[in-house]
């Protein structure tokens, strides 16, 4: 069974810890939080899903995480959420869905004053409360969002986290070009063969036409070795 300090030296690999922003610890069944130094100074995400964690002790300095996923662990009386918010005062979204908390639990978030997002879904405690959302948008009062909705209970979409660099933006410039390129323009538009002008038929409808040949020759003009020919009969 993979520690979560193994799983940290693993992701961490021989990366300095100042320049990491992102880790995900997931998946670790020891149960503690372990092995993750104070050195992850710019560290703004940390995921640690499914780590059967039961307790927050032991949570390591991150003075600049603003986002912290530990979802469907075993989170409730001794979550311990006091150490959290003294180590990591700049959170902003918590995601604690598929724990086993109360309200009690979650009073020490309140103090964390810039907590704007909080998803507690399948708490089933939490659950059975009647006006719940209600309890924890007074609870805690810079929360915006709770389970995915406003305030008014409105469904906010959500935004993936990517880290450094933006959601959805590569950094590259699309080579992409807008139109026919240059290369288009500089060919002729027409083959060799097809020089000939082009005239109205004479009964006035000017939708439709002939060719006439660039030679200058109308189609309805006879070649002069017909008319000679025709003259000698």
């Amino acid at each position: 069974m993979t520690s979560m300090e193994e799983k940290y030296v693993r992701e961490i690999r021989d990366r300095d810890p100042a320049t990491v922003d992102t880790l995900f610890l997931d998946n670790v069944k020891d149960g503690k939080i372990g092995g993750i130094n104070d050195k992850l100074t710019n560290l703004t995400m940390l995921s640690m899903v499914r780590c059967g964690l039961t307790t927050l002790a032991g949570f390591p300095l991150l003075p600049a995480l603003t986002y912290l996923d530990i979802s469907d662990n075993q989170l409730g009386d001794d979550a311990s959420f006091d150490v959290l918010v003294k180590n990591a005062p700049e959170l902003e979204r918590i995601t604690l869905a598929s724990n086993k908390l109360t309200l009690d639990n979650l009073r020490p978030l309140k103090m964390l004053p810039k907590l704007s997002e909080l998803d507690l879904t399948n708490n089933a405690a939490l659950g059975l409360l009647e006006e719940y959302r209600v309890k924890v948008f007074e609870m805690i009062p810079s929360l915006k969002i709770l389970d995915g909705c406003d305030v008014d209970g409105d469904e906010v979409e959500e935004e993936e986290f990517t880290g450094e660099g933006g959601e959805g933006e590569s950094g590259e410039e699309s080579g992409d070009e807008e139109g026919p390129g240059l290369s288009y323009l500089n060919k002729s538009q027409f083959s060799d063969d097809e020089t000939d002008d082009y005239v109205p038929e004479e009964n006035g409808d000017e939708s439709r036409g002939v060719k006439r040949a660039a030679s200058g020759e109308d189609d309805d003009e006879e070649p002069e070795s017909k008319k000679a020919a025709a003259d000698d009969e």
